[in-house]
């Protein structure tokens, strides 16, 4: 069998599903894109949420701020209007005490003045040593004795009692001054007491004004990252919108081009079926030359994942790890090795004129072109491609049965 023939096999084999693999890899990238972004629209959408729980919390803090700040403002109304009428009080107190001290001065003056009347009479009666008796002696009558006499004690009890009435108005009157004092201070001090007040209270709303300022401040920084989250969300969900739809197109090529391999591959069936012998002549497949033995399993200590003609003329065999061995199935030369991203790193080799396998998901191989190869020998290692796992390798074999050359089980000759 000629190298040409088997890499023109090989290439039409991998060729097949290469239009259908790479649209479904642009369809999972556009949906992990669409994923991602619908992902950052529920994360704007919870961070919308959570600012209008936290808009609506400063509202109601703004809101019972300014009941306080009402409440504050009509008790320093109330104790200024105290303040002002206890101030007219103590103007009232403070004229009464004037008042008071004037008429206190006036007796005082008066009584002063009696008592100096008082102090001149009696000194005028020492001097003439006979007392208070010595105008009697003065009389030219009898009958002007007796009027003289009743005079000087009428005047002088007159007098008498007249300081006694000054000397006690003056101690009503300062009596009067002293509760008015006491009375003024009481109201003086009270009047401190509400200015003392009115001073905390506004304290208090200078405060709350303060914090009404922060508060607003924050709402307003608030409001403004709501509207960045909004547009976010916005731009968010037409980006979306535009992935959706990509995904969607993406999928309809991809239906295109599955029912186009669908159509191919029954064509093919039927052409095979036009060219192949009736069902009941078929033969299984035919046994190894005795040159090569039984087939060595290609990865050492994996197993079969996917059975033969499950997803197409091959085996998945699966590797204990990412990046497993691959070895000969036995021994024979290297064919041919073709690159495909999706696909690895592809070897394949000729052990009879009858015979050949076929490795597909390598990594770089560790063998060249027309290099010999024995049974067992490592070829390289899973993890090549981008859509097979790095822990899987697709395994085929090829056999020639008269003129015609067609993949097999290679259960059969493990």
């Amino acid at each position: 069998m000629r190298l040409g023939v088997w890499l023109g096999l090989l290439l039409a084999l991998l060729a097949l599903g290469q239009d259908v693999a790479t649209q479904k890899e642009k369809v999972r990238s556009l949906e992990a894109e669409a994923a991602r972004a619908r992902a950052l629209e529920e994360k704007a959408q919870a961070q919308i949420r959570r600012l209008n729980q936290e808009l609506a919390r400063l509202s109601q803090r703004v809101q019972n701020l300014l009941a306080e700040k009402a409440r504050l403002e009509a008790a320093i109304r109330r104790l200024e209007g105290e303040r002002q009428a206890l101030r007219r009080e103590i103007a009232g107190l403070k004229e009464s005490i004037r008042e008071t001290e004037a008429r206190i001065a006036k007796l005082e003056d008066d009584l002063a003045a009696l008592k100096g009347r008082l102090k001149a009479l009696m000194r005028s009666l020492y001097r003439e040593r006979s007392g208070r008796y010595l105008p009697l002696l003065r009389a030219q009558s009898f009958t002007d004795l007796g009027v003289r006499a009743r005079w000087v004690g009428y005047i002088s009890r007159q007098d008498a009692e007249l300081v006694r009435r000054f000397q006690a108005t003056l101690k009503a009157l300062k009596e009067e001054r002293e509760r008015l004092a006491l009375l003024l201070a009481d109201l003086t001090a009270k009047e401190a007491a509400l200015a003392e007040n009115q001073r905390q209270l506004e304290s208090e709303r200078k405060s709350l004004e303060a914090t009404l300022k922060s508060l607003r401040q924050e709402e307003e920084g608030k409001k403004a990252l709501l509207r960045d989250a909004l547009a976010e969300r916005g731009r968010l969900q037409r980006a979306l919108a535009e992935l959706q739809a990509k995904v969607l197109e993406e999928r309809r090529r991809l239906l295109a081009l599955q029912e186009e391999e669908r159509r191919r591959q029954e064509e093919q069936r039927r052409r095979q079926s036009a060219q192949a012998p009736p069902p009941q002549v078929v033969v299984p497949p035919p046994p190894l030359p005795a040159a090569v033995g039984r087939l060595a399993f290609p990865v050492p200590g994996g197993r079969v994942l996917v059975p033969y003609g499950q997803e197409g003329p091959f085996q998945v065999l699966q590797g204990p790890a990412p990046g497993s061995p691959v070895q000969a199935a036995a021994d024979g030369y290297v064919a041919g090795i073709l690159y495909l991203p999706n696909l690895g790193y592809t070897v394949m080799l000729v052990h009879t004129e009858a015979l050949s396998t076929v490795y597909t998901n390598l990594q770089e191989p560790l063998v060249q072109e027309g290099q010999r190869v024995r049974q067992g020998q490592v070829l390289g290692y899973t993890g090549g491609g981008l859509l097979i796992p790095p822990d899987e390798l697709e395994f085929r074999v090829a056999v020639r049965v008269g003129e015609e050359t067609r993949f097999v089980d290679p259960a059969a000759y493990y």
